[in-house]
This record gives structure tokens, C-alpha cells and sequence, in this order.
């Protein structure tokens, strides 16, 4: 009896994991940690160039190998790629049905697998000596560990479900490794396993082995971007086959890893290759124009792919996100309304309906739809950082944070869900918390000056003003997105009685804000207050006087504005200086600064919509801040 066999009932269970860290460790970050976090180079093997007639052979061999095996989500891309290549004059096709005496079992059992009856499936599997067969029967013993984890997932309880079966097929799958008895396929579901079973190190020594063993196969180049978390397990990857499937693999990592331009880079050589009118290359360019927040390309790009193809569903949630950013209503609810009509029970839809219900305010309604894509699909990443916004807005954190938790677990990369987990924290004035998650946020995303101006307001309510100067400097060389590091930075400066730093940094504020470069922030009133008493003790009555008058305009500072005003016209009366050089707290200063609250929900400090979309990537200067 195999191992398998002996623990047939696949349940799921667990412990579920604490919502925060101690305490301790998140206040321990120092200044070397911040240094080696504004890192963001990333060094890749150029593209790879193949004639038209090589890819089509590997589409060919590859959708074959997969639909003999029931890995039809694979043979679905494969076939995808297939249909939209030149019409070939000549085609080879690959030979089928090469196990011979185990077909009529295998056929069986791939409409066995059909039904998801994975089970009787395998048991039908079980005298098979191939590889071929000796695959199936364990990917239908790990389908059945799926299914089971599927059926019992609970939202309050997301961590606890575990695949009971990993372990007994980790072992065999292991042993038939050792005597060399496992092809592409069997090693890229023990790539999977490893995976699973949290051993990502493991799991792609294993995932490359089976690329060198067939690099044609599309499910272990995807399973490896998965598996990689950061640029350190890249450049630390063993070498891969220079194959031209190398390129796809690289756009799925780059996208994953917010590199925007290398991502362009390969969907350029594939076209080159003849992959003109590609649509999975067409919506990754429709995703890189999101993540780069060009909103207005990124919708008519999704728009003209659901011309092309209007039954597609795969790419509606990304589409229904960005009609919620521009709030084009009528639209979303065209497309909610598409889906249902579609298909109302997969994922996607539950997502766009969500979306929809979330645009004319009914939360709750809203959430109830994110749960139901969930129990469809409990890996569905938008769905878990979207409903966590829904909590949000109805004040529940506690779930909130979960949701956002739950995202990390699937994908450690997305800097969104970290970020978003330190700004609820900031709304329960929890900085040393917050402190932590922008961190990893600012780590992810080491040229989005958001992530940095984030962390240096944290440093400013924790008392340390160095640090804060440091980030809102840091933002200004990396391009300051929302407009507020400038202000921060010299409002840092006041407080640590920095006085030539902070009037350079009000001046220059004041000079963009009247020249139109950039919007009038609500600290503007302190610039013209502190420029007004600035200029008013160095004699400079003129310049004094402008910016005691613009002080009045503010509720803020209309008291300060008009005692100044009463000051300079003494002083011209009289020729003697009654302005005193006002005192300064550094404490009274730091906590008295109003930044911008974090956004409860997906929405910039610049802009009343969500901030589930992602910043640009931006080039760092070379004159970035050394820590």
C-alpha cells in the first residue's frame, strides 16, 4: 500500500497564524536597513530570437504533452498562442498516443478527471509503470487535495487549509527523482509540491531540472515566476535553457516584480518573432499601462482586446478595475451585467459584480460578492486586497488587516497589500506597526516615492525627525509623485531648527505652487507663515508683508497673518523691530504636522479614487540620498 493510499482522506487543517509581529521587531530597523532597501537594479539574460516555424513546433508538442495529461489550464495557453501565429504552409505534428499499452486506462481516466472524480481517477492509475501514467496518478491524488481544500475554505480561517496530501506525494515523488524515473512533468509537479510545502529553494533547483528536461513546457517557466520572491533568488537562479520561451517567462517575473520597461522589452522581441497580433502579449502591455497609471491607453487597450474577443473573461477584473478608477459608471455596469450573462459562477465575474456594488457605495453588498470569488478561487489576490478595502471603508480593521495578510500570503511581492496593511495600522495609531509594513513596501518598491514619504510620516510620529529628513529627501530624488515630500521635508527642517534648509525648501515650495507645477497642499498657509517671519527678522519688509497678507487668507493662520501685518506696519512707523524670533519645539512641531490621513480607501492623497491602482515605476537619480 503506498503512502497515499494509507491517508486517502485529504483534510485540511492548521493553526491559524497571528494578525501582527512583536512589537520588538518592528521597531528595531536602523539606518543600514533603510539603505539597503532603496535598491531596485535588476540584470537579465537578453531576449531570445527563434524563427516562426520553431515556435510553432514547441506550441505544438507542448499543447500535446499537456492535453495527454489533463493540464488543460496550460493547453489552453498554448493552444491560445497556436491560433494567432501566421498560417503555416507546413506543419509536423508531434506523435500521439506513445504509451501504448496504458492508453485505454489513461483516456479513462482523463474524463474521470473530467468530472473531478480524482480519486476513482487514480485508483484506475495505480498499475501504471510509465512515466506518463505514473504522473497522472499522483497529479490526481494532489487535484483531489485541492478540490477538499476548495470545499472546506472559510473566509475567517484562510491560513488553517492545507493540502493533506503534499506530504505523501513529496515522498514518492522524491524517491522516483533519486532513480531518475520522473520527465518534465513529473518534476514540475514536484516543483509544485515543493512549493506547497513551503520550500522554495528546493522547488526551483527542481522546476529548472525539468526546463532543462523539456523547456517547451509552459507550466514549470510559470510555476518558477511564482516562486521567486525577489531579485536575490533571481540572480542566484541556476541557468536556464536559452529557449525562446525564455521571454515570456521574464515578462510574467518582470510584471510581477513592477519592472515596467524590461517587461516591454521582451513582449518587443516576441512580436519581432511574429507574434504581432498576440492578445496575451496585447493584455500584458493593457496590465504594464495600468501599473504605470496610464489609465486612459491601459482602458482602450482592454477595450479593443474585448473587441477582438468579447466572450474573454480573463482579463474583465483588471478592466473593471480600471472603470472604477476613472469612474465611468455606465460602463462597469455594461460590464458587470456582460458577465453575468457569461458566466456568473466564475471568479472574474463575482469580482466585476463587486466592483460594481463598490462604486455606488453598498459595501457590504460588495464584500459579499469578493467571498463568493474567493470560495471559487480562495487564491484570488485583487479579490482578497478588494475586500479588504470594503472593511475599511466600514471601519472593521481587524478584517481589513486580515484581507491584506491573506494577499501576502499569495503573493509576498504585491507591495500593495503591504502598504496598505501600514496605513490601517496608522488609522489605530499603531505607528511602530505601520513603521514595519512600509518598510517592506518601500523594500518592494524602492522608486515609488509614496512608499518613502509613507515611511518618513511614520518617523516623524515616532519621534525621529533624522530619519523622517532622510525619506522625504530620498523622495524628492526618486520624483515626488503626490507633490508633499518638498512641504514635509521643510516643515523636518523647522522642527530640527534647520533654518537656511527650511527656508530653501518653503521658498522653492511657494515658487512651484504660484508657477503652477504643483497644487496648493493644505500646509501651504505654514510656508507663507514661517517664509513671512523669516523675511520680517532679516529686515525684508516688502517680502515680509506678501506673505503676511497670503497668511490671512487661511483659516489656519489668519491670527499669525494679521499680528504680522500689525508688526511690519510698526515697524515702518518706527524703524524698530518688534518681531522676535518665534520658539520652537521640536516635539510641538513634529506632532502638530498634518499630513495627509492614509487613504481608508483606493484612493491617492491626490485623488478621491482607489489606490488599488499601482504607481509608475520611476528611475532613480543618481544623486539618490546614501543612508
Amino acid at each position: 500500500m503506498s503512502l497515499l493510499e494509507s491517508d486517502i482522506s485529504l483534510e485540511a487543517s492548521g493553526e491559524v497564524v497571528a494578525l501582527t509581529a512583536s512589537s520588538a521587531s518592528l521597531i528595531s530597523c536602523n539606518d543600514r536597513d533603510l539603505a539597503e532597501s532603496f535598491t531596485g537594479d535588476l540584470t537579465l539574460d537578453p531576449p531570445i530570437s527563434a524563427s516562426i516555424e520553431q515556435v510553432r513546433q514547441d506550441l505544438y508538442t507542448a499543447s500535446a504533452g499537456c492535453e495527454a495529461r489533463g493540464l488543460w489550464e496550460y493547453q489552453l495557453w498554448l493552444t491560445e498562442q497556436l491560433m494567432y501565429l501566421p498560417t503555416p504552409t507546413r506543419v509536423r505534428l508531434p506523435e500521439r498516443n506513445a504509451w501504448n499499452a496504458e492508453y485505454d486506462v489513461v483516456q479513462f481516466a482523463l474524463q474521470l478527471m473530467r468530472g473531478q472524480e480524482y480519486i476513482r481517477a487514480a485508483k484506475m492509475l495505480k498499475r501504471c509503470v510509465s512515466q506518463h501514467g505514473r504522473f497522472m496518478y499522483y497529479y490526481c491524488f494532489f487535484l483531489a487535495g485541492e478540490k477538499k481544500r476548495i470545499d472546506q475554505f472559510d473566509i475567517k480561517n484562510k491560513r488553517g487549509l492545507k493540502n493533506k496530501a503534499l506530504v505523501n506525494i513529496r515522498i514518492e515523488l522524491e524517491q522516483l527523482r533519486k532513480s531518475k524515473q520522473l520527465d518534465t512533468f513529473g518534476l514540475w509537479l514536484l516543483g509544485v509540491v515543493l512549493r506547497e510545502s513551503e520550500m522554495p529553494d528546493l522547488s526551483m533547483a527542481v522546476l529548472v531540472e525539468s526546463l532543462h528536461a523539456d523547456p517547451t513546457f509552459w507550466g514549470s517557466w510559470k510555476t518558477l515566476a511564482k516562486v521567486i520572491k525577489n531579485k536575490n533568488q533571481l540572480q542566484t537562479l541556476p541557468a536556464l535553457p536559452n529557449h525562446w520561451m525564455k521571454n515570456v517567462f521574464y515578462i510574467e517575473l518582470c510584471q510581477d516584480m513592477y519592472y515596467a520597461n524590461e517587461s516591454l522589452t521582451y513582449i518587443q522581441a516576441l512580436q519581432d518573432m511574429g507574434l504581432v497580433d498576440n492578445p496575451y502579449l496585447l493584455s500584458k502591455r493593457a496590465e504594464i499601462h495600468y501599473t504605470l497609471r496610464e489609465y486612459d491607453i491601459a482602458r482602450d487597450t482592454f477595450k479593443e482586446l474585448l473587441e477582438k474577443d468579447p466572450n474573454r473573461m480573463d482579463v474583465v477584473d483588471m478592466y473593471s478595475n480600471i472603470l472604477y478608477v476613472k469612474e465611468d459608471k455606465p460602463t462597469l455596469n455594461y460590464l458587470a451585467h456582460r458577465c453575468i450573462e457569461l458566466d456568473k459562477y466564475r471568479p472574474e465575474t463575482c469580482f466585476v459584480v463587486g466592483n460594481f456594488y463598490s462604486i455606488f457605495g453598498n459595501h457590504e453588498k460588495s464584500i459579499v460578492y469578493f467571498q463568493r470569488a474567493l470560495r471559487l478561487d480562495p487564491q484570488y489576490l485583487s479579490a482578497w486586497t478588494l475586500m479588504g478595502h470594503e472593511y475599511v471603508e466600514l471601519k472593521n480593521y481587524n478584517m481589513a488587516i486580515e484581507c491584506y495578510r491573506n494577499a501576502i500570503d499569495i503573493n509576498p511581492r504585491d507591495y500593495r497589500a503591504w502598504y496598505l496593511i501600514g496605513q490601517t495600522y496608522e488609522l489605530l495609531k499603531m505607528h511602530a506597526y505601520s513603521l514595519y509594513y512600509y518598510m517592506e513596501a518601500q523594500r518592494l518598491r524602492p522608486t515609488d516615492s509614496r512608499m518613502t514619504v509613507a515611511l518618513g510620516a511614520t518617523y516623524e510620529k515616532l519621534e525621529q525627525p533624522m530619519k523622517a529628513r532622510k525619506c522625504y529627501t530620498r523622495a524628492l530624488n526618486v520624483g515626488d509623485q503626490e507633490d508633499i515630500a518638498m512641504i514635509r521635508l521643510a516643515r523636518v527642517c523647522e522642527a530640527l531648527h534647520d533654518e537656511q534648509a527650511a527656508v530653501r525648501w518653503y521658498s522653492r515650495y511657494v515658487e512651484l505652487v504660484d508657477t503652477g507645477e504643483v497644487d496648493a497642499g493644505e500646509d501651504i498657509c505654514y510656508a507663507y507663515r514661517y517664509l513671512a517671519h523669516y523675511h520680517l527678522r532679516n529686515d525684508r519688509l516688502p517680502e515680509a508683508d506678501v506673505f503676511a497678507h497670503k497668511c490671512c487668507e487661511f483659516r489656519e493662520t489668519k491670527s499669525d497673518g494679521k499680528a504680522l501685518v500689525r508688526q511690519i506696519a510698526a515697524h515702518r512707523n518706527t524703524g524698530v523691530l518688534q518681531q522676535q524670533r518665534p520658539k520652537s519645539n521640536i516635539r510641538v512641531n513634529l506632532m502638530s504636522m498634518s499630513g495627509s490621513s492614509p487613504a481608508t480607501t483606493r484612493s491617492s492623497s491626490s485623488s478621491n479614487k482607489r489606490s488599488r491602482a499601482p504607481p509608475p515605476p520611476d528611475t532613480p537619480s543618481d544623486n539618490d540620498m546614501s543612508f
